[in-house]
């Protein structure tokens, strides 16, 4: 699979939000190639109890600015992994967010 498609890259700040509300959410909308997961990586990943569903490829490295969570489609996911392309693009590998899971914390990705 690989299809051109449009993604926004979201970054949660908890401490932007007032006392018993939601955290405050910040969006930007990127271009973005999607990418299927490789059986060896799957694989390799759900041993270690992740399920990485989705590659989101921008064509430049510089369009990530450090976000932990992406929505495609109205499906929210977990920015697992980044990796850098030959081209000076940045790949990041999906995870779907649980339902009930809390937010992922908007500092660094590895």
């Amino acid at each position: 699979m690989m299809r051109a498609e449009v993604c926004d890259l979201i970054t949660v700040s908890p401490e932007a939000a007032g006392v018993g509300t939601d955290p405050a959410e910040t969006r930007r909308t990127v271009f973005c190639t999607l990418r299927s997961i490789g059986q060896q990586e799957a694989y390799m990943a759900f041993a270690q109890g992740l399920n990485p569903e989705l590659k989101v490829v921008l064509a430049h490295d510089f369009e990530y600015e450090g976000e932990r969570l992406c929505e495609i489609n109205g499906v929210r996911y977990d920015i697992l992994r980044t990796y850098i392309t030959e081209t000076d693009g940045i790949e990041l590998t999906l995870q779907r967010v649980q339902r009930n899971a809390k937010p992922v914390p908007s500092e660094g990705v590895g």
